[in-house]
């Protein structure tokens, strides 16, 4: 026989008696419950989803060969349409010795800067300092640092620079994703599917798909 309930419990820990619960706040603790369980349906189904086809890409991998030591890999479908990838991010990682990379590179910028001044001067000294900030889990950007591997300064300091930010690097894995995309013809260009919480609220009245997405022209 299922219990009769006569209280409902308060942010404060407190069993109030259901007489004295509003029923507003009654129909809206019963609405919030709902939701909840709606979406932690709706979690479960989508870890089951990611599980599935982790399973199913990497057996996929084994048929052909092993997954590469950066752990991406991709499969389209035999008409070119449809394609699942599984993507390995990576961020860099500086030692301690990066402090003394950036002190040369932009003692060498403000040696620059103090000789002949100029806009091209400012330029590089914002393109570095920029380089060597951090995000907010402690990383540096990985395309900020190599534009600066790549450049090409015939100065003894900014060599030297270059080859302690060489060595100073640490690869560590960060985030991986599992994409699912689908093109209209091999044309086109691919565009995922995306399982996305903000991108599944119903269309207004008028307002085309493209729209609601973002996909579309330019």
């Amino acid at each position: 026989m299922a219990k009769t309930i006569t209280t409902m419990r308060d942010s404060n820990g407190n069993d109030i008696p259901l007489k004295y619960v509003s029923k507003y706040d009654k129909a809206k603790d019963k609405a919030v419950r709902k939701v909840l369980a709606r979406f932690l349906r709706a979690r479960e189904l989508l870890e089951g989803v990611v599980a599935e086809t982790i399973a199913e890409l990497e057996a996929l991998a084994d048929t052909k060969e092993k997954l590469g030591a950066k752990g991406n890999f991709s499969a389209r479908s035999f008409d070119g349409l449809i394609q699942v990838s599984i993507r390995q991010q990576y961020n860099i990682f500086l030692d301690e010795r990066v402090v003394k990379a950036r002190e040369l590179m932009l003692g060498y910028v403000e040696k620059v800067l103090a000789k002949v001044g100029g806009n091209d001067a400012q330029a590089l000294r914002l393109i570095v300092a920029e380089a060597f900030k951090a995000n907010a889990q402690g990383f540096l950007s990985t395309g900020k640092i190599m534009s600066l591997l790549r450049m090409e300064i015939d100065n003894a300091d900014w060599r030297e620079a270059k080859r302690i930010l060489q060595d100073s690097i640490k690869p560590q894995k960060g985030k991986r994703y599992l994409v699912c995309e689908r093109r209209a013809s091999t044309q086109a260009e691919f565009r995922p599917v995306r399982l996305d919480i903000a991108d599944c609220w119903p269309e207004e009245a008028g307002q085309s798909p493209a729209i609601r997405t973002g996909e579309g022209g330019d």
